[in-house]
C-alpha cells in the first residue's frame, strides 16, 4: 500500500473517531408543545411532549419556553408520563419566560419513545382574544451520567385566551405512570359550585384506560352513579342519567372503578384550580392495597 493510500485510510479513520460519538448524542424528532386555549382567571395544564426520541438514554431535560407573562404564567410544573418516576423536576420565572429542569434518578426514556416529560400549570393571567407564543429554546437532552448532550428541533405553540365564559369543571389535570385498572375511593372538596353530566378519564397513552363504574355521594344520600357505555364515540366518558351540582365547600365521597390504564396521580391528597380530591383507598386487580393513587378525572357538564 503506498503512502498516499495509507494518508486516505488515517485521515478517514481520525474523521470517523471525531463524528462516532455525535451520532450517539441524545435527540428527538421534535420536543414542545401544541397550541392551546383557556380562559381568563382559570389555569391551564400544557404537556411539553418528545417525539421518537433516538440515539441513547435520556436522564435529565433541560429547557426554556419563552411566552408574553402578561398574558399566561407558569405557577408550578411536574413530571409528565416519561418521567412519572425522576427525582426532580424544577423551575425558574424570568420576565421573558421560564426556566425548566427535571432529571435525577429513575426509568431513562427509551428510544422510540414518545409522550410528555413535564406538565406546565398555566396561570390564564391577561385579556380574553390575547394571544402569545410559547417558544421553546436551549433544550438539552442528557444521558445518564451527562457525557452526552443533545437537542431536538422544537415544536412551538400559541396560547390564545377564549372570550366566551366556560363552565366550571372539576378537573384534576392529566395523570403519570405507573398505572393499573382497580376500584379507588376518596372525597372531592370544592371550592366553587360545579354542575356535572359526566365524567372524564385520563388514559394512559396508547391504551384504553377509563372509568367503568363511578358512585359519588354525601353523608345522606347517593348524588349520583353511572356506568361505562363501553369503547364508542366518548368512550373516555360516563355520562350520568341526570346533572346534579356539587356545592362549594362540601365533601362528597367517590368509588370509582377502572379498566385498561387509566393516568394516575401519585399523590395521597391533590389540590386543583376547583377545590381538592383526595385517595382514601386504591385496591388494584391484584389486591394491592395504596393509600396514595388518585385517578385523573374530569366532572363536567
Amino acid at each position: 500500500m503506498d503512502s498516499k493510500a495509507m494518508n486516505v485510510i488515517l485521515v478517514a479513520v481520525i474523521v470517523l473517531s471525531v463524528q462516532l460519538p455525535t451520532s450517539a448524542i441524545p435527540t428527538a424528532d421534535h420536543f414542545g408543545v401544541e397550541d392551546t386555549s383557556g380562559y381568563k382567571d382559570t389555569h391551564v395544564l400544557i404537556p411539553v411532549n418528545i417525539t421518537n426520541p433516538q440515539n441513547g438514554l435520556i436522564q435529565c431535560i433541560i429547557f426554556n419556553i419563552s411566552y408574553t407573562n402578561s398574558v399566561i404564567k407558569v405557577v408550578d410544573v411536574h413530571q409528565g408520563i416519561l418521567t412519572s418516576n425522576w427525582e426532580y423536576s424544577t423551575y425558574n420565572n424570568f420576565d421573558w419566560g421560564t426556566w425548566v429542569v427535571v432529571g435525577g434518578s429513575g426509568n431513562p426514556i427509551q428510544n422510540g419513545l414518545s409522550g410528555s416529560v413535564v406538565v406546565l400549570n398555566f396561570s390564564v393571567v391577561g385579556e380574553p382574544g390575547e394571544t402569545t407564543k410559547m417558544n421553546l429554546s436551549d433544550i438539552q437532552l442528557s444521558d445518564e451520567d451527562g457525557s452526552l448532550v443533545g437537542t431536538a428541533p422544537a415544536k412551538n405553540g400559541t396560547f390564545t385566551i377564549l372570550s366566551s365564559t366556560p363552565a366550571l369543571v372539576f378537573d384534576t389535570g392529566a395523570g403519570t405512570y405507573p398505572s393499573i385498572s382497580g376500584v379507588h375511593t376518596g372525597t372531592i372538596t370544592p371550592n366553587k359550585k360545579i354542575t356535572v353530566s359526566k365524567l372524564y378519564t385520563y388514559s394512559c397513552p396508547g391504551t384504553g384506560g377509563h372509568s367503568e363504574y363511578v358512585r359519588i355521594w354525601n353523608e345522606s344520600w347517593t348524588i349520583a352513579s353511572g356506568n361505562w357505555a363501553g369503547y364508542r364515540h366518548g368512550w373516555q366518558n360516563i355520562t350520568f342519567d341526570n346533572s346534579f351540582t356539587l356545592k362549594s365547600g362540601e365533601l362528597y365521597n367517590y368509588t370509582l372503578h377502572t379498566g385498561s390504564y387509566p393516568q394516575i396521580i401519585h399523590k395521597k391528597t391533590f389540590p386543583v384550580p376547583e377545590g381538592e380530591i383526595t385517595c382514601t383507598k386504591f385496591t388494584d386487580a391484584n389486591g394491592k392495597v395504596y393509600h396514595d393513587w388518585i385517578p385523573a378525572i374530569k366532572l363536567f357538564l
